[in-house]
């Protein structure tokens, strides 16, 4: 019996002897993982060998046969009256041109509108918003590059890998890698449209990305960073393509958290952060010129959201779910902007910054507000800005030195003014501009000569170059007039808004300049609903 006992004691500690070296080398193994993600020389690589405008694409938020807009940017429900949404007085409030220029034509023809229309803005590629189980979405993005390469483009496309969910880590790892794979067994890894490093790299956006990995909820050593590192890195492994993962900011991020992604991450992009005396992109360039990483510019026209979501949350309602809901249990969510001046701050930021990509956010998501794609409120006012700002970034002659130009920006009536019958609730979702400062007509020259600038009767002296006049915002339409320059905007400023709507609205001494090109002879625009 002693020596039964003493062959069990002697089992149980080899047991435990052999349960610790498991332990020890599964310790020393990921250890040895962490060792090999983080502050990889790789990182402070260049993400770009030249200057290159990116611009956030909702990929199905387009037009073309057989193929409508989503309900948050859907022109039947524009009208307050005369849908299933007339108990709120129109579910969207923004009306893109394409419907009526696209309804009929084919993806192709409607892809290659989208890139000429980008082009005409200054934007050089796409970074594609990418949820999982969209899989009709590849199709349009492999006709984007069909199309790229038939028209003899110069334009770039990659991946924007957004909040996956469900699932283990090895199935929404998989779910991507298949996707991803038809593609680019498509198009080709090789294609040139694709975005990458100079050294190669696939260049990969994270839009609330980090759901992707599986990240233990007991207590590690590991930061968080690590863990969406790896998982990446498994993606890109089953894509046979090397990574360059671009980290994405929506938070006022502190400095100990940023620097834990810097350690697992070459680059970093904000989201819709606005520009402010303590805008957060000043730490966060100055961590990364730090640590030899690549600070890219982001930046965005406006955030009011034409969707409406159930109050205190981001539950998107659909048109048919709006029908039996009522305006008391919905917002909409905005950003102050200032007009143009957060668009502006934001692209001076970013050149300041000498950063080699700077981010559209977006190009088309309409129903958040923030699209420079041809709309009826924005136009093509903060297109023109773009194009301007884009010059002086990449140290060219301005695309305007051979004329006067003048946009005007303004909003549809003031804050003092309580829309009726439809008053949305608003809720802020990111300190911006003091919402006051909204109350005007914003107008930027950028003119060959000093002149007088003259707005609805009110005159200023404006000097050569380029300058930001403001003037009091008065009831009607806003006529402006410098030098040649003369144009009366088709929107106007009411005292008594039916509905609430906080977009932006712009128009341009450029109008007819930049549409032409686009839609010929057919005049698509027209005045808002207030």
């Amino acid at each position: 019996m002693d020596l039964v006992k003493q062959a069990s004691r002697i089992n149980f500690v080899l047991l435990l002897i052999g349960l610790a070296s498991g332990a020890l080398a599964q310790t020393q193994e990921t250890t040895a993982a962490q060792d090999s993600l983080k502050n990889l020389p790789e990182y402070s690589l260049p993400i770009s060998s030249q200057k290159l405008i990116i611009a956030h694409c909702m990929t199905n938020i387009m037009r073309f046969k057989g193929h409508p807009f989503e309900d948050g940017c859907n022109p039947n429900y524009y009208l307050p009256t005369g849908n299933i949404t007339a108990s709120i007085g129109g579910m969207t409030q923004v009306l893109p041109m394409e419907d009526t220029l696209l309804q009929g034509a084919s993806l192709d023809s409607a892809v290659a509108f989208e890139m000429r229309a980008a082009i005409a803005s200054g934007i050089d590629g796409f970074q594609f918003y990418y949820p999982m189980h969209t899989y009709d979405w590849d199709n349009i993005i492999i006709a984007y590059f069909r199309v790229a390469e038939a028209l003899h483009l110069t334009f770039y496309f990659t991946f924007c890998v957004s909040h996956p969910g469900g699932g283990t880590q090895a199935s929404r790892v998989g779910h991507f890698a298949s996707r991803i794979n038809r593609i680019m067994d498509s198009v080709g890894h090789q294609n040139p449209h694709w975005l990458r490093t100079p050294d190669g790299r696939l260049i990969v956006y994270l839009w609330q990305g980090a759901g992707l990995a599986d990240i233990p909820k007991e207590a590690t050593t590991l930061p968080t960073a690590y863990y969406i590192a790896l998982a990446f890195k498994q993606l890109a492994d089953q894509v046979h393509e090397h990574f360059a993962c671009m980290y994405d900011i929506n938070e006022q991020i502190s400095p100990e958290k940023l620097n834990a992604f810097l350690d697992y991450f070459p680059a970093c992009w904000i989201w819709t952060l606005p520009y402010h005396d303590q805008y957060i992109g000043q730490m966060i360039a100055s961590t990364c010129a730090s640590r030899h990483r690549t600070f890219m510019g982001s930046t965005f026209c406006d955030f009011y959201t034409s969707k409406v979501l159930l109050k205190g949350t981001w539950n998107i309602q659909s048109a048919a779910q709006v029908e039996h809901t009522t305006l008391d249990q919905l917002d909409r969510k905005y950003i102050s902007t200032g007009l143009s001046y957060n668009f502006r701050k934001l692209l001076e930021f970013g050149i300041a910054q000498n950063a080699p990509i700077i981010n559209i956010i977006t190009w088309n998501d309409y129903p958040e507000g923030h699209q420079l794609a041809p709309e009826i409120n924005h136009n093509e006012g903060f297109s023109i800005l773009l194009q301007y700002y884009k010059s002086l970034w990449k140290g060219q002659s301005s695309p305007y030195q051979d004329r006067d130009v003048a946009i005007a920006f303004f909003k549809k009536y003031t804050w003092a003014q309580t829309p009726s019958p439809y008053n949305f609730s608003l809720v802020p979702v990111e300190k911006g501009t003091d919402p006051q400062w909204e109350d005007s007509i914003e107008v930027i020259t950028i003119l060959r000569e000093p002149g007088t600038l003259s707005v609805n009767g009110q005159s200023k002296p404006v000097g050569a170059g380029f300058q930001s006049t403001r003037f009091t915002s008065r009831p009607g339409v806003v006529t402006v007039s410098v030098g040649q320059v003369h144009f009366t905007t088709p929107a106007q400023i009411t005292e008594h808004p039916s509905r609430t709507d906080r977009l932006t609205y712009s128009f341009s001494s450029e109008h007819d300049t930049f549409y032409q090109p686009l839609w010929g002879s057919r005049s698509l625009w027209r005045a808002p609903v207030n």
